[in-house]
């Protein structure tokens, strides 16, 4: 077993129900790692701005994979950047208002979130750690004028399947496609770009292959990065289309199931 990269999905994986993780013990951790030369990779649906709040000591040493992977950065450098087009999302904003009103769209700029006025105190303050400059507008058309990585639905968790299909479904569909990132969201991404397509470009960079990665996930929008990895482990409280996707089963996200995984790994090359 040679691994060389490990990359690990955040909310419902490396972050316990709280939110948080045993920050000493991995900061011992990526100790070990650096000194061999183990590069530790952060993917989430998340922008990099909320990421990197979760390694206030050391996110300069990290390569983030941000908004499903349209962001990469690394050590502080950005590699990436993959823009939506705005057409398309002010087309697939229109259809979600009129035919899911009930949705709670947020856009996912370069500089800020965009969040409709008019929701709810609650769901303001539910988005708020994962947008640490969100903007409320009055609408969404005109799009506020900037450049944007994705689009996010918050809806009833019942209703993820139905509304991913009939995104498929739209005319936006040969450009933009909608995925589960768990608890009731559902990320609208530039068709082809994942977690996983991140993934194969720092893998390119740094000469490594699947063969090298280790990767965690609990959510449809880690399918890819898992079905790459050769080490691929689900969380325990992953669903049944994660597990399927993984080669091996961690602990759950409560149960500090990434560290576990890391931890018995390091000791097994001692």
């Amino acid at each position: 077993m040679s691994v060389k990269v490990i990359a690990t999905d955040m909310d419902g994986t490396f972050l316990n129900s709280k939110g948080s993780y045993d920050h000493n013990r991995f900061q011992r951790i990526l100790k070990q790692l650096q000194e061999r030369d183990i590069r530790f990779v952060v993917a989430s649906s998340n922008p990099y701005r909320q990421l990197r709040e979760h390694f206030p000591d050391c996110h300069e040493q990290l390569t983030f994979v941000g908004e499903n992977g349209a962001n990469i950065i690394s050590k502080n450098q950005s590699l990436v950047e993959v823009f939506q087009q705005r057409e398309d999302i002010a087309s697939i904003i229109y259809f979600i208002e009129e035919k899911y009103p009930q949705a709670v769209v947020v856009l996912s700029g370069e500089k800020k979130g965009y969040l409709k006025k008019g929701v709810s105190e609650n769901i303001v303050k539910m988005l708020s750690p994962f947008f640490p400059v969100l903007e409320l507008v009055n609408s969404f058309s005109p799009l506020p004028d900037e450049r944007f990585f994705k689009l996010t639905l918050q809806v009833k968790e019942e209703e993820s399947a139905q509304i991913i299909k009939a995104i498929a479904d739209y005319k936006t569909s040969q450009r933009l496609v909608g995925t589960a990132s768990g608890f009731g969201y559902i990320d609208i991404i530039t068709k082809g770009l994942h977690k996983g397509w991140a993934l194969q470009q720092l893998l390119k960079r740094w000469n490594f292959t699947g063969d090298h990665l280790m990767a965690f996930g609990d959510g449809g929008n880690d399918i890819e990065m898992l079905k790459l990895a050769k080490y691929s482990y689900a969380m325990a409280n992953a669903p049944k289309n994660v597990k399927a996707a993984a080669n091996y089963q961690a602990k759950s996200n409560d149960e500090s199931g990434v560290l576990d995984v890391i931890d018995n790994y390091l000791s097994s090359i001692d």
